[in-house]
């Protein structure tokens, strides 16, 4: 099974009816594949004495039974699969690889990996190449010993923070909704961050202390809890703790009302488990337990967490939907939900935000479009306001962004449709298939031919050509094979062939997702660029904490006349008040007070620290970048913020910021981003 057969069938499974060209819409492949994946499907489902899937002339699909579907016994069946029976896809893979490094108890060597994942050598030491990045990305380190293997190095808090993400952003809100555990990836994943097998005994612990402490968790907020809670318990079982200097610095939790429900639990996992149990240990998940959402809850509405448990889960529920999987790709996640929260803010003030993309997107994309719309209702319930269309359309780039690059790879993975060219008979030619089997998950055979259908092979889709004679004016990728017997030497022939046109295709591949990555930077209007100058930025400051970050942002400010010295006051308090909803990109903090508070004119300073600043946001910290801004209106400053986050949500952007290495290139740097757009108009404009 894969990761599209089991979601086809989870769906049958829930009763969710489809058809084959739905499948085939959605999948964007042939028919006779989805064909094929029913056929492996009730292959395995026979086996295990399960209903099979039926189908009509129509095309319809359905779970055939007589009776209630038995949702447990699939569920069964979905826990039996290993590395070998499902295939991982190449981000699966790395997904599941991240999970086991973060996991391990000491050093972990490739052939352990090669023996658990069924991979070969190469094709770990390639994915090692990417993670190491990727670990970078989030603040660890990947670290490589001759002979021993490889281990991450980061504090154990960031560790477990990392394993709690990876099992959020690529879950089902099936299994927090209802219990069923319907993904065989995440089933997965899971097995790696619970090696040990407590998560349903977990489960069952904090049932009880709910119903003893009659304080009962929101059914997103429970699946966390129990994640959280078995993560922490593994962890401990493997003698990984946290330090103990986090003892005094979380002490004050003690007073609040979720320790005791926090104490009791640890009490009833030591005795389950025989371990010791450590203070800060009760403490770290009394601070997870407040930040979770109940079902009866003295807290009054509109809380910054209870916000934030609302935005994840719209999010997870929005993926879902679309079987979206964020799989290490955790920035754009970030930038989602940074966003969102700026989203609620706004909201609440009466602030608006233009989309000038808003008509594009509703055009291109009208289920994401229409599947936002229906589960923000939630939310805007909570809140008590609506979205507008233009904060909608904001969130569905982000998710139209995901479904291209998975269309992208979707395209890249794709079998080459090749052509056999055979001068000696279709014996041959079925010898020949028989032994290409071989690259079945590489190659798809369309036509057998002679030298002299040529034409007709080259206008019929053929990508590649395999022939058993010289082709020198061929117009396709050809493969010349030593003989139809089809010897070693002609297969690595046939990969190393497929792996090129594969390179090709991939970089108009890549051409096509930054057109949808990009958008956030191909419409910068320079509204941003006019509030900037050279005097208001300034590079690598060495900020002690956020604070004193904000307070030299709005200093830069204040020098240039833009505000009054009350406003920096206001901007720090501004933070304190109503948390850091100011981090609104990954990096990426704007520090702003009220127009009444002191401002003399619309502006803003750029300041990047020497260190980055942890502002306590929870998605896109640490930050560098510190956008001091004086507003008079949220109408009149609408383009400006739009610039900012098209800038500063731009990872490539940021680079290129990073590099600059005084105030003067750094403006100019922004400013090359409205010419290149005005270049990029003009352009369009000349050729219509």
């Amino acid at each position: 099974m894969n990761r599209r057969s089991n979601k086809i069938l989870k769906d049958l499974i829930l009763g969710i009816h489809t058809n084959v060209s739905e499948l085939e819409e959605t999948y964007n492949i042939q028919e006779r594949t989805i064909r094929a994946d029913i056929k492996e499907l009730n292959r395995d489902l026979e086996l295990r004495h399960l209903p099979m899937i039926a189908s009509d002339a129509e095309g319809r699909l359905w779970i055939e039974s007589n009776e209630k579907i038995d949702i447990r016994a699939f569920e069964n069946m979905i826990s039996e699969y290993d590395f070998y029976t499902y295939y991982l896809s190449k981000k699966e893979r790395s997904t599941i690889l991240a999970m086991i490094l973060l996991n391990a108890n000491g050093y972990v060597t490739v052939d352990q990996l090669k023996e658990k994942i069924g991979v070969s050598r190469n094709t770990l030491l390639q994915d090692f190449q990417e993670l190491k990045g990727w670990f970078k990305e989030n603040g660890m380190t990947l670290v490589s010993q001759v002979r021993r293997g490889y281990i991450v190095e980061a504090p154990e808090i960031e560790i477990r923070n990392e394993i709690l993400k990876l099992l959020e952003v690529n879950g089902d809100d099936n299994y927090y909704k209802n219990g069923y555990n319907l993904s065989i990836f995440w089933n997965l994943l899971l097995k790696e961050a619970d090696a040990l097998g407590n998560y349903e005994r977990i489960k069952n612990c904090i049932l009880e202390e709910e119903e003893a402490q009659q304080t009962f968790f929101a059914d997103f907020s429970f699946f966390e809890a129990v994640t959280e809670l078995t993560i922490i318990t593994n962890r401990m079982m493997r003698r990984q703790f946290l330090p103990g200097y986090y003892t005094n610095e979380w002490s004050y939790l003690k007073e609040g009302s979720k320790y005791n429900f926090s104490k009791n639990l640890f009490e009833k996992i030591s005795r389950l488990y025989d371990i010791d149990i450590r203070e800060v240990e009760i403490l770290y998940y009394t601070e997870c337990l407040n930040g979770k959402s109940y079902l009866k809850n003295d807290i009054p509405k509109n809380n910054g967490l209870e916000l934030k448990v609302m935005i994840a889960e719209t999010i997870y529920e929005i993926s879902t939907c679309f079987g979206i999987d964020f799989y290490l790709d955790f920035s754009l996640y970030d930038l989602l939900v940074a966003h969102m929260k700026s989203a609620v803010h706004r909201l609440k003030n009466d602030e608006v935000l233009v989309n000038p993309l808003k008509d594009t997107l509703k055009k291109d994309y009208p289920k994401i479009f229409e599947n936002v719309r229906q589960h923000l209702g939630p939310l805007e319930e909570y809140i008590g306001k609506k979205f507008s269309e233009d904060e909608m359309s904001f969130m569905v780039l982000y998710f139209a962004s995901v479904l291209e690059k998975e269309r992208a790879e979707s395209e890249k993975s794709k079998k080459i449709k090749v052509a056999l060219v055979c001068a000696t008979g279709r014996g041959t030619a079925q010898f020949m298939l028989a032994k290409l089997q071989m690259l079945d998950d590489m190659i798809e055979v369309v036509s057998i031919s002679s030298f002299h259908n040529m034409r007709e092979i080259e206008t019929n889709g053929t990508q590649m050509i395999i022939s058993t004679i010289p082709l020198d004016n061929a117009s396709l990728p050809c493969v010349e094979v030593r003989s139809p017997m089809l010897e070693k030497e002609d297969l690595l022939d046939i990969q190393r062939k497929v792996l090129d046109i594969r390179e090709g295709s991939d970089q108009t591949i890549k051409e096509e997702v930054s057109d949808i990555n990009n958008l956030s930077d191909a419409d910068i209007q320079g509204a941003f660029y006019d509030l900037l100058s050279e005097e208001r930025i300034q590079l690598d400051y060495p900020a002690e904490d956020w604070e004193d970050a904000v307070r030299k942002s709005g200093k830069l400010l204040l020098d240039t006349g833009a505000v009054e010295s009350r406003y920096v006051d206001e901007m720090v308090m501004n933070i304190k008040k109503n948390g850091p909803y100011i981090v609104v990109c990954p990096e990426t903090a704007l520090p702003h007070a009220d127009a009444e508070q002191g401002v003399i004119e619309e502006a803003a300073s750029i300041l990047r620290l020497k260190e980055p600043i942890d502002f306590h946001s929870g998605t896109n910290d640490p930050v560098r970048y510190v956008i001091g801004m004086s507003i008079q209106s949220a109408k009149s400053i609408n383009g400006a913020i739009y610039d900012l986050m098209m800038i500063f949500g731009n990872e490539n952007i940021r680079k290129k910021l990073n590099c600059v290495s005084n105030a003067k290139a750094l403006l100019q740097t922004i400013k090359n981003l409205e010419t290149r757009n005005d270049k990029e108009k003009d352009d369009e404009d000349d050729n219509q």
